[in-house]
Protein backbone atom coordinates (compact mmCIF):
# COMPACT_ATOMS: atom_id res chain seq x y z
CA UNK A 1 0.00 0.00 0.00
CA UNK A 2 2.04 2.68 -1.39
CA UNK A 3 0.11 5.89 1.00
CA UNK A 4 1.19 4.07 3.97
CA UNK A 5 5.03 3.02 2.58
CA UNK A 6 5.21 6.90 2.57
CA UNK A 7 4.42 7.68 5.71
CA UNK A 8 6.26 7.76 9.67
CA UNK A 9 4.70 4.71 10.25
CA UNK A 10 6.88 2.87 7.47
CA UNK A 11 10.25 4.33 8.80
CA UNK A 12 9.37 3.37 12.50
CA UNK A 13 8.51 -0.23 11.36
CA UNK A 14 10.97 -0.65 8.71
CA UNK A 15 14.76 0.73 10.94
CA UNK A 16 14.13 4.11 10.13
CA UNK A 17 14.27 4.22 7.02
CA UNK A 18 12.53 5.29 3.91
CA UNK A 19 10.91 3.58 1.07
CA UNK A 20 12.92 3.32 -1.50
CA UNK A 21 10.72 3.32 -4.58
CA UNK A 22 9.55 6.85 -3.84
CA UNK A 23 12.48 8.56 -1.87
CA UNK A 24 15.71 7.11 -2.97
CA UNK A 25 17.53 10.32 -3.89
CA UNK A 26 19.84 10.02 -7.55
CA UNK A 27 23.71 10.44 -6.65
CA UNK A 28 24.57 13.39 -8.73
CA UNK A 29 21.29 15.00 -6.38
CA UNK A 30 23.01 14.47 -2.76
CA UNK A 31 26.21 16.69 -4.09
CA UNK A 32 24.04 19.71 -4.07
CA UNK A 33 6.20 34.66 20.28
CA UNK A 34 3.87 31.90 20.60
CA UNK A 35 5.76 30.18 24.18
CA UNK A 36 4.86 33.00 26.32
CA UNK A 37 1.02 32.90 25.19
CA UNK A 38 1.10 29.09 25.59
CA UNK A 39 2.26 29.61 29.00
CA UNK A 40 -0.37 31.90 29.73
CA UNK A 41 -3.18 29.64 28.37
CA UNK A 42 -1.70 27.44 30.65
CA UNK A 43 -2.22 29.36 33.69
CA UNK A 44 -5.74 30.04 32.54
CA UNK A 45 -8.81 27.63 33.05
CA UNK A 46 -7.51 25.00 31.27
CA UNK A 47 -10.68 23.49 32.79
CA UNK A 48 -12.70 24.96 30.23
CA UNK A 49 -13.29 23.38 26.77
CA UNK A 50 -12.36 26.20 24.89
CA UNK A 51 -9.22 26.67 26.46
CA UNK A 52 -8.33 23.10 26.33
CA UNK A 53 -9.14 23.40 22.08
CA UNK A 54 -6.52 26.91 22.68
CA UNK A 55 -4.30 24.76 24.32
CA UNK A 56 -4.05 21.83 21.93
CA UNK A 57 -3.88 24.60 19.12
CA UNK A 58 -0.76 26.57 20.67
CA UNK A 59 0.89 23.13 20.85
CA UNK A 60 -0.09 22.31 17.24
CA UNK A 61 0.68 25.83 15.91
CA UNK A 62 4.51 25.83 17.66
CA UNK A 63 4.98 22.46 15.78
CA UNK A 64 4.04 24.16 12.81
CA UNK A 65 6.32 27.26 13.33
CA UNK A 66 9.29 25.30 14.27
CA UNK A 67 9.51 23.41 11.31
CA UNK A 68 8.03 26.28 8.90
CA UNK A 69 9.88 29.06 10.30
CA UNK A 70 13.22 27.71 12.16
CA UNK A 71 14.16 24.97 10.48
CA UNK A 72 13.09 26.40 6.88
CA UNK A 73 15.02 29.39 7.74
CA UNK A 74 18.28 27.30 8.73
CA UNK A 75 17.88 25.55 5.28
CA UNK A 76 17.68 28.11 3.58
CA UNK A 77 20.63 29.61 5.06
CA UNK A 78 22.86 26.30 4.66
CA UNK A 79 21.37 25.61 1.44
CA UNK A 80 19.46 22.04 1.95
CA UNK A 81 17.71 20.10 0.17
CA UNK A 82 15.93 16.89 0.83
CA UNK A 83 18.78 14.40 -0.58
CA UNK A 84 21.34 16.25 2.00
CA UNK A 85 19.45 14.79 4.85
CA UNK A 86 16.50 12.74 3.71
CA UNK A 87 15.66 10.68 7.19
CA UNK A 88 15.81 13.83 9.24
CA UNK A 89 13.55 16.65 6.81
CA UNK A 90 11.48 13.23 6.03
CA UNK A 91 11.17 13.17 9.85
CA UNK A 92 10.36 17.23 10.06
CA UNK A 93 7.90 16.69 7.41
CA UNK A 94 5.70 14.96 9.08
CA UNK A 95 5.71 16.85 12.16
CA UNK A 96 4.95 19.96 9.87
CA UNK A 97 2.12 17.93 8.04
CA UNK A 98 0.50 16.47 11.21
CA UNK A 99 0.36 19.51 13.47
CA UNK A 100 -1.07 21.74 10.06
CA UNK A 101 -4.10 18.62 10.39
CA UNK A 102 -4.54 18.70 13.68
CA UNK A 103 -4.17 22.34 13.86
CA UNK A 104 -7.33 22.86 11.46
CA UNK A 105 -9.18 20.43 13.48
CA UNK A 106 -8.77 22.65 16.24
CA UNK A 107 -9.03 25.83 14.40
CA UNK A 108 -12.75 24.01 13.52
CA UNK A 109 -13.57 23.02 16.89
CA UNK A 110 -12.73 26.47 18.10
CA UNK A 111 -15.26 28.24 15.96
CA UNK A 112 -17.68 25.70 16.32
CA UNK A 113 -17.09 26.91 20.07
CA UNK A 114 -17.64 30.75 19.23
CA UNK A 115 -20.60 29.72 16.96
CA UNK A 116 -22.03 28.05 20.97
CA UNK A 117 -21.14 31.08 22.50
CA UNK A 118 -22.68 33.38 20.33
CA UNK A 119 -25.69 30.89 20.16
CA UNK A 120 -26.36 28.74 22.98
CA UNK A 121 -29.10 26.77 20.30
CA UNK A 122 -26.41 26.24 17.99
CA UNK A 123 -26.62 22.64 16.40
CA UNK A 124 -23.03 21.46 17.79
CA UNK A 125 -23.39 22.48 21.41
CA UNK A 126 -23.66 18.98 22.65
CA UNK A 127 -19.56 18.65 21.51
CA UNK A 128 -18.80 20.64 24.49
CA UNK A 129 -21.18 19.40 27.18
CA UNK A 130 -19.09 17.75 29.98
CA UNK A 131 -19.90 13.99 29.13
CA UNK A 132 -19.39 14.32 25.67
CA UNK A 133 -16.28 16.67 25.48
CA UNK A 134 -13.61 13.99 26.97
CA UNK A 135 -14.26 12.35 23.56
CA UNK A 136 -13.87 15.02 21.26
CA UNK A 137 -10.52 15.58 23.02
CA UNK A 138 -9.57 12.05 22.27
CA UNK A 139 -11.02 12.40 18.21
CA UNK A 140 -8.34 15.29 18.10
CA UNK A 141 -5.97 12.91 19.83
CA UNK A 142 -6.85 10.07 17.07
CA UNK A 143 -6.61 12.71 14.05
CA UNK A 144 -3.03 14.27 15.26
CA UNK A 145 -1.68 10.72 15.30
CA UNK A 146 -3.11 9.73 12.06
CA UNK A 147 -1.83 12.74 10.41
CA UNK A 148 1.58 12.42 12.26
CA UNK A 149 2.19 8.74 11.55
CA UNK A 150 -0.17 7.75 8.40
CA UNK A 151 0.02 10.28 6.24
CA UNK A 152 2.69 10.81 3.41
CA UNK A 153 5.39 13.29 4.62
CA UNK A 154 6.11 17.15 3.30
CA UNK A 155 9.89 17.25 1.71
CA UNK A 156 11.70 20.47 1.91
CA UNK A 157 13.41 21.86 -0.72
CA UNK A 158 15.80 25.03 -0.82
CA UNK A 159 15.84 25.85 -4.18
CA UNK A 160 11.84 26.86 -3.38
CA UNK A 161 12.40 27.69 0.18
CA UNK A 162 9.07 25.73 0.53
CA UNK A 163 7.72 22.56 1.83
CA UNK A 164 6.00 20.14 -1.00
CA UNK A 165 5.20 16.09 -0.82
CA UNK A 166 7.42 16.03 -4.10
CA UNK A 167 10.46 15.32 -3.04
CA UNK A 168 11.76 16.62 -6.39
CA UNK A 169 14.01 13.75 -7.02
CA UNK A 170 12.46 13.03 -10.82
CA UNK A 171 10.00 10.65 -10.12
CA UNK A 172 5.92 10.87 -11.22
CA UNK A 173 4.85 14.10 -8.89
CA UNK A 174 1.15 12.01 -9.09
CA UNK A 175 2.99 9.30 -6.61
CA UNK A 176 3.46 11.91 -3.68
CA UNK A 177 -0.24 13.48 -3.70
CA UNK A 178 -1.88 13.01 -0.44
CA UNK A 179 -5.50 12.40 -0.59
CA UNK A 180 -5.96 13.16 3.25
CA UNK A 181 -4.37 16.73 3.06
CA UNK A 182 -6.34 17.52 0.36
CA UNK A 183 -9.88 16.46 1.94
CA UNK A 184 -8.74 17.83 5.42
CA UNK A 185 -7.34 21.08 3.59
CA UNK A 186 -11.01 21.82 1.73
CA UNK A 187 -12.95 20.90 4.78
CA UNK A 188 -11.47 23.64 6.92
CA UNK A 189 -10.92 25.96 4.53
CA UNK A 190 -15.27 26.00 3.58
CA UNK A 191 -16.48 24.62 7.24
CA UNK A 192 -14.09 27.47 8.79
CA UNK A 193 -15.70 30.13 6.45
CA UNK A 194 -19.19 29.32 6.96
CA UNK A 195 -18.74 29.36 10.56
CA UNK A 196 -16.94 32.60 10.79
CA UNK A 197 -19.60 34.14 8.14
CA UNK A 198 -22.24 32.53 10.91
CA UNK A 199 -20.72 34.14 13.14
CA UNK A 200 -20.56 37.68 11.51
CA UNK A 201 -24.13 37.71 10.52
CA UNK A 202 -25.39 36.77 14.25
CA UNK A 203 -23.18 39.85 15.84
CA UNK A 204 -24.15 42.22 12.81
CA UNK A 205 -27.59 41.39 12.11
CA UNK A 206 -28.89 39.41 14.96
CA UNK A 207 -27.83 41.69 17.58
CA UNK A 208 -28.30 45.11 15.21
CA UNK A 209 -27.39 48.29 16.75
CA UNK A 210 -26.46 48.89 20.47
CA UNK A 211 -25.68 52.09 22.55
CA UNK A 212 -23.49 49.96 25.10
CA UNK A 213 -19.58 50.91 24.14
CA UNK A 214 -17.83 48.01 25.33
CA UNK A 215 -20.50 45.72 23.85
CA UNK A 216 -19.91 47.55 20.32
CA UNK A 217 -16.05 47.45 20.83
CA UNK A 218 -16.36 43.58 21.49
CA UNK A 219 -18.20 43.16 18.63
CA UNK A 220 -15.70 44.80 16.36
CA UNK A 221 -12.60 42.86 17.65
CA UNK A 222 -14.42 39.56 17.36
CA UNK A 223 -15.31 40.38 13.82
CA UNK A 224 -11.88 41.71 13.15
CA UNK A 225 -10.64 38.22 14.74
CA UNK A 226 -12.58 36.42 12.76
CA UNK A 227 -12.06 37.62 9.44
CA UNK A 228 -8.36 37.98 10.24
CA UNK A 229 -7.92 33.78 11.00
CA UNK A 230 -10.21 32.97 8.64
CA UNK A 231 -8.29 34.43 5.94
CA UNK A 232 -5.11 33.20 6.84
CA UNK A 233 -6.09 29.29 7.25
CA UNK A 234 -8.37 29.27 4.08
CA UNK A 235 -5.90 30.81 1.81
CA UNK A 236 -3.07 28.53 3.41
CA UNK A 237 -5.46 25.60 2.93
CA UNK A 238 -6.37 26.12 -0.59
CA UNK A 239 -3.19 27.59 -1.87
CA UNK A 240 -0.91 24.58 -1.21
CA UNK A 241 -3.99 22.55 -2.55
CA UNK A 242 -3.80 24.53 -5.78
CA UNK A 243 0.10 23.86 -5.51
CA UNK A 244 -0.03 20.14 -6.09
CA UNK A 245 -2.07 20.29 -9.07
CA UNK A 246 -0.87 22.95 -10.96
CA UNK A 247 3.10 24.75 -11.55
CA UNK A 248 2.89 27.77 -9.73
CA UNK A 249 5.46 30.90 -10.04
CA UNK A 250 8.46 30.88 -7.49
CA UNK A 251 6.41 34.30 -6.36
CA UNK A 252 3.33 32.14 -5.06
CA UNK A 253 5.33 29.29 -3.38
CA UNK A 254 7.19 32.03 -1.58
CA UNK A 255 3.89 33.52 -0.40
CA UNK A 256 2.41 29.79 0.59
CA UNK A 257 5.27 29.56 2.53
CA UNK A 258 4.39 32.86 4.37
CA UNK A 259 0.91 32.50 4.38
CA UNK A 260 1.71 29.10 6.59
CA UNK A 261 3.73 30.79 9.09
CA UNK A 262 0.87 33.53 9.53
CA UNK A 263 -1.90 30.91 9.77
CA UNK A 264 0.02 29.69 12.59
CA UNK A 265 0.90 32.97 14.43
CA UNK A 266 -1.74 35.42 13.79
CA UNK A 267 -3.46 32.92 16.63
CA UNK A 268 -0.91 34.32 18.81
CA UNK A 269 -1.02 37.84 17.87
CA UNK A 270 -5.00 37.56 17.99
CA UNK A 271 -4.25 36.42 22.06
CA UNK A 272 -1.84 39.37 22.54
CA UNK A 273 -4.07 42.04 20.46
CA UNK A 274 -7.77 41.11 22.01
CA UNK A 275 -7.84 39.02 25.02
CA UNK A 276 -6.32 41.32 28.38
CA UNK A 277 -6.08 38.09 30.49
CA UNK A 278 -3.44 36.27 28.60
CA UNK A 279 -1.65 39.77 27.40
CA UNK A 280 -1.30 40.84 31.28
CA UNK A 281 -0.01 37.42 32.12
CA UNK A 282 2.73 37.78 29.52
CA UNK A 283 3.64 40.54 30.19
CA UNK A 284 3.67 39.96 33.60
CA UNK A 285 6.42 36.85 32.60
CA UNK A 286 8.49 39.06 30.20
CA UNK A 287 8.62 42.44 32.13
CA UNK A 288 10.26 43.54 35.33
CA UNK A 289 8.19 44.58 37.82
CA UNK A 290 9.89 47.86 37.88
CA UNK A 291 9.38 48.32 34.31
CA UNK A 292 5.46 47.77 34.29
CA UNK A 293 5.30 49.92 37.35
CA UNK A 294 7.47 52.69 34.87
CA UNK A 295 5.45 51.99 31.89
CA UNK A 296 1.82 51.82 33.78
CA UNK A 297 1.41 48.23 32.93
CA UNK A 298 1.96 46.73 36.90
CA UNK A 299 -0.31 44.11 36.93
CA UNK A 300 -0.11 42.89 40.80
CA UNK A 301 -2.75 40.22 42.68
CA UNK A 302 -4.89 43.05 43.50
CA UNK A 303 -5.21 43.58 40.01
CA UNK A 304 -5.71 39.73 38.99
CA UNK A 305 -8.76 40.04 41.27
CA UNK A 306 -10.18 42.87 40.08
CA UNK A 307 -9.98 41.36 36.26
CA UNK A 308 -11.10 38.42 37.83
CA UNK A 309 -14.93 40.06 39.50
CA UNK A 310 -15.19 41.75 36.54
CA UNK A 311 -14.81 38.93 34.04
CA UNK A 312 -17.55 37.56 36.41
CA UNK A 313 -19.84 40.67 35.69
CA UNK A 314 -18.91 41.11 32.55
CA UNK A 315 -18.57 38.20 30.95
CA UNK A 316 -22.59 37.78 29.72
CA UNK A 317 -23.90 40.70 27.83
CA UNK A 318 -27.57 41.03 27.41
CA UNK A 319 -28.75 42.02 24.37
CA UNK A 320 -32.75 44.31 23.62
CA UNK A 321 -34.30 40.83 23.37
CA UNK A 322 -32.55 39.02 26.16
CA UNK A 323 -30.31 36.79 24.63
CA UNK A 324 -27.49 35.96 26.69
CA UNK A 325 -23.58 36.15 24.73
CA UNK A 326 -20.91 34.73 26.55
CA UNK A 327 -17.68 37.10 25.35
CA UNK A 328 -15.46 36.14 27.75
CA UNK A 329 -14.01 32.64 25.93
CA UNK A 330 -13.48 34.71 23.07
CA UNK A 331 -11.26 37.77 24.59
CA UNK A 332 -11.20 40.40 27.25
CA UNK A 333 -12.54 43.79 26.05
CA UNK A 334 -8.89 46.31 25.36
Amino acid sequence: MPALQMSLFHVFTNSFTLWPDAYECPQNLTTTLYIPCFLAIIQKRLRVPVYQIMFALAIFDILSLTVNSVCTGIFDILGISFCHYPLIIFCLGAIAGGSWMAGCLACVMLAIERCVEINPDFPLEFLFRKKVFPFVRIVMLIWFLYSFGFVKSLTFSSEYSCWFFDPLIGKNPLLYHSYPHTINNFAVGISTTVLYIYISYRLIFKYGYTTSMWLYKTKRQILFQAVSLCIFHTAAAFIYEYMQFIEVTPRIIIASQFIWQWSNGAVCIAYLVFNRTIRNLVLKMLLPKDVRKRFGLYIGADEHIALEEAAVTVSAAVNAVGTVIKFDNFFSPC
